[in-house]
């Protein structure tokens, strides 16, 4: 139950954050008003433009971080190392597809860092999907590596 509720938690922090700015709140006279969630820390709100979908990941150890977001079809992203974000250039990517991104990525960071990005899909949501499950491996330039296990969703900005 405790997962399930996260997940929502997740899902309408992805939404809500984009439909609007981290200072700006959206209303309608037909919907309701759209409660904004924001992360303890990690990456700030990310803005989807009308249409576009984006890949949120949290950590699962740490619920409260938002560690990583790429914008479908992108062959970059951002992710929360250590105490700053750095831009990530995909390398690679296989696995199978769902929605506008790969289960299976690999990128490289700022500094020389490797980053895979392995991913389950799990159910559909309306206007996205969650991600049961998953795994980011950092490895920095003396091979050493980090694993972070990951929960999210894959959510789209209605057109």
């Amino acid at each position: 139950m405790k997962y399930s509720t996260l997940l929502l938690l997740a899902a309408a922090f992805s939404l809500s954050a984009c439909a609007s700015g981290p200072s700006e709140t959206t209303t309608s006279s037909a919907a309701p008003l759209a409660v904004e969630a924001i992360p303890a820390s990690g990456l700030g709100p990310q803005t989807l433009a009308p249409g576009e979908c984006g890949l949120f990941l949290w950590s699962q150890t740490d619920a409260s971080r938002f560690i990583f977001f790429q914008r479908g079809a992108s062959d970059t992203a951002l992710m929360q190392i250590g105490e700053s974000a750095a831009t990530l250039n995909r390398t690679r990517s296989g696995g199978t597809i769902f929605g506008q991104f790969m289960t299976r990525q690999t990128f490289t960071a700022d500094l020389g860092e490797t980053i895979d990005l392995a991913i389950t899909p799990g159910e559909e949501l309306d206007g996205g999907q969650r991600i049961e499950g998953g795994r980011l491996t950092l490895t920095d330039n003396d091979s050493w590596q980090t694993v972070t296990p990951v929960l999210g969703v894959r959510a789209c900005q209605p057109g």
